[in-house]
């Protein structure tokens, strides 16, 4: 499935893509997309719906994040090895974990807000897993369970901030704006064989 959140910023409903490709309004199956909601036994619920019984989402409107803010957003530095290597990095033993604020969190064609303290504003196309419901102390051979599905994620930073003030990483980029997520979520059963990540 692909799932999205259509409406103003602010007062966004859950939608479904059906079949032909036309945004479905899903807020008579689920209140959000975010927590329970995202769980497989939620998810597999949804797929056994008949969408073209649920109403068009308006034409043109607009797309937010596909998920509501999550408690964490949870990232992994380095973690391509050739642009490790063009930032001067040694690629780390250990992954290098920090974290943006969920208020980075925005729509995939809204509007980043730069800060008026930043003067080297970047950023870079990612992965974006997201996780379905609770996971802790999950085994490797068990972590897919948990994944509620994949979305392209634009990691925005000010290189500023994050290697002349103090090598703070969350810092540089937490600011509100600088996590656009989407367009859509898509479940792993809806996965291409490939992936051709490019920011929106």
């Amino acid at each position: 499935m692909k799932l999205v959140r259509f409406g103003p910023s602010g007062d966004e409903r859950p939608g479904i893509f059906d079949a032909s490709g036309t945004v479905r309004d899903a807020s008579s199956l689920v209140r959000d997309w975010s927590g329970s909601a995202l769980e497989a036994s939620s998810l597999s619920e949804i797929s056994r719906a008949d969408l073209s019984r649920l109403p068009e989402a308006p034409p043109a409107s607009r797309l937010g994040s596909p998920i509501a803010a999550p408690g964490k957003i949870l990232c992994v530095g380095l973690n391509y090895a050739d642009h490790a290597e063009e930032t001067g990095f040694e690629l780390p033993q250990e992954p290098l974990v920090f974290f943006k604020s969920p208020t980075a969190l925005s729509g995939p064609f809204d509007a980043i807000v730069i800060p008026a303290t930043a003067n080297a504003v970047d950023w870079e196309v990612e992965l974006a897993v997201v996780m379905g419901g609770v996971a802790r102390n999950v085994r490797p051979e068990d972590a897919a369970l948990f994944i509620a599905g994949l979305a392209v994620a634009n990691d925005v930073t000010d290189r500023h901030w994050q290697f002349e003030r103090g090598g703070q990483w969350s810092k540089a980029k937490s600011a509100d704006t600088f996590a656009p997520l989407g367009p859509w979520l898509v479940t792993l059963d809806e996965l291409p064989a490939s992936l051709d990540l490019r920011a929106c």
